[in-house]
């Protein structure tokens, strides 16, 4: 699936120029691995709103990115049905950033679109809260994660 990274990562134009980079691969949390013009690797982390370079060479994500790409985490959630389809993406009830993790109670089936739409708004709203900051989330279109 080729996927238009200034389709589904325009919500991150603050933090990065898309028409920089292309995706590679995607990991089953939403992160996009990227490669720029010159041939550089990186992660987009959605779930953590940064942009990481690859600190080793080579051209494989799980080994460029092993914590994004561990298939294990993934493993348990299909295990307890939670089974992905092309285009979806698990997704964190509660972010990270918010003291959310990735136990099992806190999983969703994410469309892989709209949740790396929404986390690229999302931090780019909270990018100047500091660290162990209050935040105050007002929703507007409220939809029930099942």
């Amino acid at each position: 699936m080729e996927l238009e990274l200034d389709k589904i990562a325009k919500d991150w134009d603050w933090l990065l120029d898309l028409s920089a980079y292309r995706v590679i691969s995607i990991s089953p949390f939403g992160d996009l691995f990227l490669k720029d013009a010159s041939d550089t690797f990186s992660l987009l982390d959605v779930n953590m709103g940064v942009l990481e370079f690859a600190q080793w060479s080579g051209t494989d994500p799980a080994v460029l990115f092993p914590i994004r790409f561990d298939d294990r985490i993934a493993a348990g959630y299909r295990e307890a049905g939670l089974v992905l389809t092309e285009g979806q993406c698990y997704g964190l009830k509660i972010q990270g950033v918010a003291g959310g993790s990735f136990a099992l109670e806190n999983i969703y089936i994410a469309t892989l679109a709209e949740y790396v739409s929404f986390m690229g708004d999302f931090h780019r709203q909270i990018q100047d809260v500091p660290d162990g900051g209050t935040v105050t989330l007002k929703v507007i279109n409220q939809k029930v994660i099942q």
